[in-house]
């Protein structure tokens, strides 16, 4: 049994996997991965973790420990890291334990002088989009934040980062004094007549057509990219972002892919 940990803003999914050696690692994962996702800010002691993961994983449990061979996590939350090993420390027996971060041997050529501060989860995105397409694609990951990361010729060219759908709703939810909350979800318009439609067309069409934009221009330079979605509302915005595969679990593939570089 293995166990990936995608430790986000908003949420934290612990990924329970035991694979199926006649399945490839997409199926694989897809089929057999079971997701338990957490709030993040709610994660406050190993015990917390435990009770959770328990009934889930208790033929495995000897001793009071979790008998696992693989333990690798993707964290952009510092702060829960220290929980996060104290409850390996606690209640793991564990082959390896891995924190995925960017690394120079990972078979990417990283563009950039800061390629240490990027976030884990696009490392995991990156590494499973390799894995699985080799070379030459956009990542578009739709969670807390909506990042794009290019890769041309295995380098990192770069990317964008902006608020993602829901922290824009809520924004203009919290920052004034009449606008609702809204169910996110494309209008599939140009113009509005209702409030609850003006914020859906502003918050999710006109950022996906700005993405839309981005990857026409990108698409000119390089036109071989594989345009990717992934992350929660990758489902919503695959309906107006011209893509060419939908992958909401790319980064557990990325997750199992840093485990098989580095370990």
């Amino acid at each position: 049994m293995e166990i990936y940990v995608d430790i986000g803003n908003t949420h934290t999914v612990f990924g329970i996997f035991e694979s199926n050696p006649n399945q490839n690692l997409r199926e694989d994962i897809e089929k057999n991965l079971i997701e338990l996702r957490f709030s993040t800010r709610n994660i406050e002691t190993p015990e917390d973790i435990y009770s959770r993961l328990f009934p889930f994983v208790g033929d495995k449990i000897k001793n009071g420990r979790i008998e696992l061979n693989t333990f690798v996590v993707s964290s952009v939350v510092p702060q829960i890291n220290f929980v996060i090993e104290r409850f390996v420390e606690k209640y793991v027996n564990c082959q390896g334990v891995y924190w995925v971060e960017a690394r120079n041997d990972l078979g990417i050529d990283w563009q950039t002088d800061e390629y240490k501060q990027m976030g884990a989860d696009r490392v995991a995105d990156i590494l499973g989009a390799t894995y699985l397409f080799n070379d030459n694609f956009v990542i578009i990951d739709f969670g807390t934040a909506i990042t794009v990361d290019v890769i041309v010729n295995r380098k990192y060219l770069g990317g964008s980062i902006s608020p993602g759908f829901m922290l824009l709703v809520k924004s203009l939810f919290q920052e004034t004094a009449k606008l609702p909350m809204v169910e996110i979800k494309p209008t599939f318009k140009i113009v509005e007549n209702t409030t609850i439609g003006q914020i859906q067309l502003g918050t999710v069409d006109v950022i996906s057509r700005g993405i839309n934009s981005i990857l026409l221009d990108l698409k000119k330079l390089y036109p071989n990219l594989k345009i990717i979605l992934t992350g929660g509302f990758s489902s919503i915005a695959k309906d107006i972002i011209e893509c060419d595969e939908v992958i909401p679990k790319l980064q557990f593939i990325g997750m199992n892919y840093y485990h098989k570089l580095v370990g």
